[in-house]
Order: C-alpha cells, then structure tokens, then sequence
C-alpha cells in the first residue's frame, strides 16, 4: 500500500475509483470525493479540485528525486512525497516462540516512539516500537503473543543493531 507523506506525517491511500472528472479517494479509514473542475499540463501543472464541498486549487510540481513533489493548495505550500508502506519487522510464518522474547533492533535509527507499556499484553506482531531510520518510520512488531516485562529505550533515544528494545513473556 502507498503513503502519502505530506510534511512528515503519513497518510495511507486506497485504491482509486472512478473516471472522467469524478473520482473517490480512500485516504486512511475514508473517503473523498473529488471532482477535477480544470486542470492544466502545464509544468507546474495547476487543478482546480472539489473536495467535499469546497473548491480548491492545487499547484503540483515534481522534484528532482522520483516520488517528492512541490504542491501548493490554495497558495500553502507542502512537500508531498509517496512511499510504500513497510511491512512490520517480524518473521511472518516463523515457528512458535516459547518463553521469553528479547525484541532487539534489526538497525541503527531513533526511537521515534514506544507503542506499549510494562504489564501490556500484546498479540503477535503488534507494534511495539517506532524506529525512524534513513527518513523511514519503521514498527518493530511483537513476535509473539504475551506480556510486556520490560523496555529497554525511550522516546529519542539512539538504537544500533541488536540493541534491546523490549522484553516480552
């Protein structure tokens, strides 16, 4: 699935639906209606959008690196990038876990956040941990169904590869 990264925060898009002037927009859990009034080829190219109601005019041009853009909606300017979402980082199909699992980095990044807390129970492959690396958000998944005992990092802290992050029973 496709991210919509519009000034660091991200937004999941949908499939698109629709023909002609009038399409359907599935960003996160909804949907927008949009109807293309004018627009023009021109670099950088200009819209002239419906949006539930309100008319708005979005100016888009593309940046130098593939999938970064210039946009200005009604005169604000934006950098929108697309992305493809990351899977979450734990063995899919893996053999059952028993005991303890020691949850560790798979990279050097920051702890963007920490999903859970000591004493939550968690299911398989829940997020427990954001890790900002190379610009990318990535969630560390549970590996297993249990009970957080420990964290090891905090919000902005620094991780390395093979550096404890939690701990779960």
């Amino acid at each position: 699935m496709q991210l919509l990264n519009i000034d660091g925060k991200k937004f999941r898009l949908g499939e698109l639906v629709g023909e002609g002037s009038t399409w359907a927009v599935p960003v996160d859990d909804k949907r927008f209606n949009v109807e293309v009034l004018e627009e023009t080829m021109s670099r950088p190219s200009v819209h002239l959008l419906r949006v539930g109601g309100k008319v708005i005019r979005v100016e888009v041009e593309r940046r130098d690196d593939r999938d970064a853009y210039l946009v200005e909606i009604n005169g604000r300017p934006i950098v929108a990038r697309l992305e493809e979402e990351v899977p979450l980082l734990h063995g899919a199909g893996a053999e059952t876990i028993e005991g303890p699992a020691l949850v560790t980095s798979p990279m050097a990044g920051k702890i963007a956040s920490v999903k859970a807390l000591i004493g939550t129970i968690v299911e398989e492959g829940q997020a427990l941990v954001v890790l900002e690396a190379m610009k990318m958000e990535n969630e560390i998944a549970a590996p297993k169904k249990g009970t957080v005992k420990e964290i090891y990092v905090q919000q902005g802290s620094l991780a390395k590869p093979g550096d404890k992050l939690v701990l779960i029973e």
